[in-house]
């Protein structure tokens, strides 16, 4: 016969947590450590040069044209009766060279870069100290209405 116990309560059973957590913790540092990332390569847009690496395919080099323009002669600035108060430049000359040419006017430029490839040459205006926003408008007016596609602009610091 069982007999039973009188005045002694007992005790009640806790669940210890703390293996639990100690397995869900080694489980997710398994799953992380073994997870494979799947990378998109043939997808993924850059500039990596064609000549290096497992295809070694000849890419053909593209004509970069650097056009600087250069104050030949600053002029005068002188009030502008037509802009009410505003000034303007007057005999003002600026020189645009293209590697080793120069040129003297926009037209001259246009007539050179007549020739080129508009969508894949780039071409870089690149103004020198003195030269104004109107010079630099002229010479872009030229390069859109060729229908050139990469245009950028550049400006230096220099004392030239």
């Amino acid at each position: 016969m069982a007999r039973e116990r009188k005045g002694r309560e007992t005790d009640p059973v806790k669940g210890d947590m703390t293996p639990m957590i100690d397995v869900t913790f080694l489980l997710l540092i398994f799953f992380i450590v073994t997870l494979k990332f799947k990378i998109l390569e043939g997808r993924l847009d850059a500039a990596l040069p064609k000549d290096m690496g497992t295809s070694t395919t000849v890419a053909p080099e593209i004509e970069k044209v650097d056009i600087l323009l250069l104050v030949s002669d600053p002029g005068e600035l002188v009030d502008d009766p037509e802009l009410r108060g505003l000034k303007k430049y007057v005999n003002r000359r600026v020189r645009y060279e293209i590697g080793t040419q120069t040129f003297r006017t926009p037209e001259e430029v246009k007539r050179f870069l007549a020739g080129m490839d508009k969508a894949e040459t780039p071409i870089t205006l690149d103004a020198r100290k003195g030269i104004i926003y109107d010079d630099v408008v002229k010479l872009l007016d030229v390069v859109i209405e060729l229908g050139f596609e990469k245009v950028s602009f550049a400006g230096t610091f220099e004392n030239e």
